[in-house]
């Protein structure tokens, strides 16, 4: 039983990793971050609700692609999208999460978690690789 709950544990954690290390940028002098070191990084950021109406302008778009509609419909909402903010709190870009906020349009729903990353509390070697 105690090797059954382990390794219903040990599926659970995996499951829930993937994909942390696929996802990655990649700077001019390709040194690379992954999600996994960017949620690291923002582990101590509060997950709050943005309106969704603000992200309608920024947010990627993909019509009529149907392989990147499909993502957004198999996307799950329950994470927060990570939006980098410069000094002064406007919004600098999404890092990650435009297929869930694309859903959240979709779906009309008037929030979408988020965590609002201040872009200059990175480390450097991350600004660059992201800037």
């Amino acid at each position: 039983m105690k090797n059954l709950k382990q390794f219903i544990k040990t599926t659970i954690r995996e499951f829930l990793n993937e994909g942390l290390d696929d996802t990655s940028w990649t700077g001019h002098n390709e040194e690379t971050v992954t999600l996994r070191q960017i949620l690291d990084f923002t582990k101590d950021i509060k997950v709050q609700e943005l309106e969704t109406e603000k992200l309608k302008k920024i947010v990627l778009s993909w019509d009529g692609n149907t392989e990147e509609i499909e993502k957004i419909e198999k996307s799950d909402i329950q994470y927060p999208v990570l939006i980098l903010i410069n000094d002064d709190y406007t919004i600098k870009y999404i890092l990650d999460g435009n297929h869930r906020i694309q859903k959240s349009i979709k779906h009309n729903l008037p929030t979408v978690k988020s965590k609002l990353i201040k872009f200059s509390d990175l480390p450097e070697w991350v600004q660059n690789i992201l800037g």
